[in-house]
């Protein structure tokens, strides 16, 4: 009963939390990123693990809501959130919702070994997309600090959300974060 009581409110703490950031217009440069809230989702095109072709961030953009993972192999914590990730993904891909890694990647053999080995040790289902040139993640949308870095936009292509690191306690705000982004109705066409 303690652990249901926990979560219970973890819960709501992550739903306040939340909520404040959201009155209070939040801005990513508190994840070391320059887009702000609300800004729209940029762009992008990168090469997909695993299938050579490209994937577009357009092909998702105001049709879904899109969650970018900017990670790489030899960042522990990344590596830890994989399982979770997988998970929210299953739970929500039905839903409208695309998780997509960005991989910080040099590309090279060694490099997509250790991608092959991870996406095979986690059961990854979501598209990785090799940053081979770190381009995206720092010139379209200026990371500059630690990763793992979330960055969520909504079913109309806007920034909602963005956290670098692990979460407190282990207990991801993400699943919170859709709920709520997936409840809009413009999500339900």
């Amino acid at each position: 009963m303690r652990v249901r009581n926990r979560r219970v409110v973890t819960g709501v703490i992550a739903a306040a939390v939340l909520a404040w950031f959201g009155a209070r217009g939040a801005y990513a440069q508190e994840t070391a990123m320059r887009l702000n809230i609300g800004d729209d989702a940029p762009t992008f095109a990168l090469e997909e693990f695993g299938t050579g072709k490209t994937l577009s961030l357009d092909a998702f953009l105001g049709k879904k809501v899109i969650m970018l993972e900017f990670w790489a192999t030899w960042c522990d914590i990344c590596k830890s959130e994989m399982p979770r990730l997988q998970k929210e993904y299953e739970d929500y891909k039905d839903k409208g919702y695309q998780l997509i890694g960005v991989t910080l990647s040099r590309g090279d053999k060694n490099d997509r070994a250790r991608i092959q080995e991870l996406k095979e040790k986690f059961g990854l289902t979501y598209p990785l997309l090799l940053d081979t040139e770190y381009t995206v993640a720092t010139k379209i949308y200026g990371l500059s600090g630690p990763i793992p870095l979330k960055v969520v936009s909504d079913c109309q292509g806007k920034l909602r959300y963005t956290h670098v690191g692990d979460y407190a306690d282990g207990i991801s705000e993400v699943p919170f974060v859709l709920d709520e982004l997936l409840a809009d109705p413009a999500c339900q066409k």
